[in-house]
């Protein structure tokens, strides 16, 4: 079967390369509306899993020049998290949460996160990059729209994996309103593909996990990796479909579920993995976060997880 494959993975020096959103979560408990606020951004989080697992990773983002973007600056060297952190005159990007065992509804403010430029150095480390990882946030808004543009097709050139998020809201669109087009214009040139459910809903409408599978493999998709909440997970990869129910047993807090199954099945890919375990291990990492308020939780070394799952 083809999962119980591995897929190839090029030999370089930095195993996952990160470009995108740094932000500030404001949670707030739907009972009691008292309000945390915690550190985060999708390939941020991811970052810092990854860091936690001992897999070699680099980020590229943008805050602001204030509080917010003083204690990003503050908590990267103190996690020893290898990152590039463009400075902006205006304040970091934050995001509204209300804490849901079901996917959070955002409320975006956006002022810093999508100030990335293209550079000699980025360039360099994407080439030097086993994976591109990014999200629909860059993509959305230049100038990291063209940064992520061009970037992707010099990673491509030089053998690197991508893969994207497409976390798309159409609040995050602008006045171009283009984003669900640029979406499509990029699948196929993606190797890994993690939408969720209600990110198929927000771009395609209502279907079934099926005709997702099938909408996202016209538009040129590889590996599609759909993840379901409390139903798992749906992947397609060379026309075969597989389904995995999931790992949780406790939820208290969805926020960042989706960066904690990109850590875990990254790390699989990473250590060589057959798909199907790497699925597996990403399936855990999200049931781990799930028990927690706010993306960071207690991920452990790669082979702690091992352990976990009686590997």
């Amino acid at each position: 079967m083809i999962w119980d494959k591995d897929i190839k993975i090029p030999t370089k020096e930095i195993d996952v390369l990160l470009v995108g959103e740094i932000v500030i979560d404001i949670i707030q408990h739907e009972s009691s509306h008292e309000a945390r606020t915690f550190i985060g951004g999708s390939p941020y989080n991811i970052c810092k899993n990854l860091t936690k697992l001992g897999i070699q990773n680099k980020f590229y983002g943008s805050v602001g020049n204030d509080d917010y973007g003083t204690q990003v600056l503050e908590q990267i060297k103190q996690k020893g998290i290898d990152a590039e952190v463009n400075i902006t005159d205006g304040p970091t990007s934050y995001v509204f949460l209300n804490q849901t065992v079901s996917s959070p509804i955002p409320i975006f403010h956006r002022s810093a996160d999508y100030y990335i430029y293209l550079d000699d150095k980025l360039i360099t480390d994407a080439s030097h990059s086993k994976i591109l990882h990014f999200t629909y946030w860059p993509l959305s808004k230049g100038p990291a729209r063209d940064t992520l543009l061009d970037l992707i097709d010099k990673a491509k050139a030089n053998s690197t994996l991508i893969g994207f998020d497409p976390n798309y809201h159409p609040h995050l669109d602008d006045e171009s309103q283009s984003g669900l087009q640029l979406i499509k214009d990029v699948i196929h040139k993606v190797d890994f593909l993690k939408p969720s459910r209600d990110d198929s809903e927000r771009m395609f409408g209502k279907h079934s996990t099926q005709e997702y599978l099938e909408i996202y493999e016209s538009l040129g998709a590889k590996l599609v990796i759909m993840t379901l909440g409390k139903d798992g997970l749906a992947a397609r990869y060379e026309g075969q479909t597989i389904q995995m129910p999931t790992y949780a047993t406790e939820v208290v807090d969805s926020t960042g579920a989706g960066d904690a199954f990109w850590s875990g099945f990254y790390s699989g890919l990473i250590h060589h993995l057959s798909l199907h375990d790497a699925l597996k291990l990403g399936s855990m990492c999200s049931s781990m976060k799930l028990k927690t308020v706010g993306a960071e939780f207690d991920v452990q070394k790669y082979e702690d997880l091992i352990k976990t799952m009686g590997w």
